[in-house]
C-alpha cells in the first residue's frame, strides 16, 4: 500500500510540474539558477521529489500547504521549518542533508511573491 501511495504522488507531483504554467517555470528557473550553481544540485527537481505534494506550481501555488513565493519568513525560519516541520507538514532532519537544506531555503527565499 506504502509503494503505491508513493507511485501515486510521484505521479501527481509531475503531472503538477507539467501542467503549472509557462510563467511559473521562468520565474522558478530564475530563483534555481543561482542555487544551482552555487551547491551544484538540480533544487527544482529536489524540490519536486520533497515538496510539490503540498507545494504545487514548484512553491508558486497554494494546494495542500501555502504558496511559498513571497513567504514572510525570514532565511533562518524557513530553515527551520523544514528541519522540524509545522503540522501537518512534516520535519526532514533526516531525509534531507544540510547543504539540500540550505539550498531549498535559498530556492524559496529567491520565489517571487507574484
Amino acid at each position: 500500500m506504502v509503494a503505491r501511495n508513493t507511485r501515486f504522488h510521484a505521479a501527481l507531483a509531475l503531472c503538477s510540474a507539467l501542467l503549472a504554467p509557462a510563467a511559473w517555470a521562468d520565474v522558478t528557473d530564475d530563483a534555481a539558477a543561482a542555487v544551482n550553481e552555487k551547491y551544484g544540485m538540480n533544487v527544482k527537481k529536489l524540490f519536486a521529489t520533497k515538496c510539490s505534494w503540498c507545494h504545487q506550481g514548484y512553491g508558486m501555488k497554494q494546494a495542500d500547504g501555502p504558496r511559498l513565493g513571497g513567504t514572510q519568513l525570514s532565511f533562518e525560519q524557513v530553515i527551520t521549518r523544514i528541519i522540524t516541520g509545522k503540522s501537518p507538514m512534516p520535519g526532514f532532519r533526516t531525509q534531507l542533508k544540510a547543504e539540500e537544506i540550505q539550498a531549498l531555503a535559498e530556492y524559496i527565499k529567491a520565489l517571487p511573491a507574484d
